[in-house]
């Protein structure tokens, strides 16, 4: 077979490392591409032979795809979630991330936009927007650093309406390590800061979670586990031990890590079950408002790592 120049176009690193590798041994060239926007880019310069994909590519336009393939024929339209989960995927982009805001641009709650978030399995696409100076990958060694500053919040969804909780009295270290799989630390948060906008939920909050007996939210981190690269973040799993009203469970959280001269930026995003920590009490709120146990925690902390020595 002749050879080929062939762009490849696959966000998973591992993936995209074996096609290269298979396209390599059967003499082609492969040119590698991180996302759809490279992949374009690419494709403006002449010389290719052949497009390998990845059609769950979150930004992919399937029908300029098609219309590119076959210029003079009919062209079936998207079904609705396809077009749907395409434009949530760039506005996500367009916000860096920034959820509320996103929402608010697409005239939904944000409690709907995570949930087809969760739905089209865009969490990693809810990450940093691109900014000069970031690098996708961690230092090697990781040094050790102090968070510097922090949110905890949560959305909580009631009979009335939904609702946000959130905290900036967050404290939490992590140590270095030869990679950053080798990192370890921990987070926490006291329950008391933790404000609604109401002060009657608020003094319920307090009373459900029993703060006085467990006073902190706390997460310890025993490993990270790289799951990809972008030009401007790192996708990781963080996994360890949730401490929540007495109750330790093992966790794994889907996070993006910026890494920006000393400091290391950690954003995360996932649902939590209040039953599975035992917090009860909150089915009634102010003995007449049904809150549901599901709960969207979101987590944006930014650590100041140690001068290399």
């Amino acid at each position: 077979m002749k050879p080929r120049r062939v762009l490849l176009l696959d966000r998973s690193p591992e993936r995209r490392a074996e096609l290269a590798t298979a396209l390599r041994q059967a003499q082609h060239e492969p040119v590698p591409a991180l996302d759809a926007q490279s992949a374009a880019a690419a494709l403006v310069e002449p010389g290719f032979d052949a497009v390998l994909l990845d059609l769950t590519e979150p930004e992919l336009d399937l029908p300029a795809l098609r219309q590119a393939i076959f210029p003079s024929g009919a062209v079936q339209p998207d079904a609705l979630e396809e077009v749907e989960r395409r434009h949530l995927a760039r506005m996500l982009t367009h916000t860096g991330g920034n959820k509320r805001r996103a929402a608010h641009l697409l005239g939904i709650s944000r409690s709907t936009l995570l949930n087809k978030v969760r739905k089209y399995g865009l969490l990693v696409l809810a990450a940093l927007a691109p900014t000069a100076g970031l690098l996708a990958q961690a230092p090697t060694p990781v040094p050790p650093g102090k968070l510097v500053s922090g949110t905890l919040s949560f959305d909580g969804h009631a009979t009335v309406g939904d609702f946000v909780g959130r905290t900036d009295s967050v404290a939490g270290q992590m140590t270095g390590g030869a990679s950053l799989a080798a990192v370890k630390g921990w987070v926490e948060a006291p329950v008391r800061t933790l404000k609604t906008g109401d002060g009657r939920r608020d003094k319920d909050l307090n009373k459900s979670m029993e703060s006085g007996k467990y006073p902190n939210i706390r997460f310890e981190l025993a490993g990270t586990r790289p799951g990809g690269e972008r030009a401007d973040s790192l996708p990781v799993t963080l996994h360890g031990a949730l401490i929540l009203h007495g109750v330790s469970r093992q966790v794994e959280l889907p996070a993006v890590i910026v890494f920006k001269g000393q400091e290391a930026r950690i954003r995360s995003d996932f649902p939590l079950n209040l039953k599975d920590y035992r917090i009860g009490g909150l089915s009634k709120l102010l003995g007449m408002l049904k809150m549901s146990e599901h709960i969207e925690v979101h987590v944006d902390l930014l650590f100041r790592l140690d001068s290399p020595s």
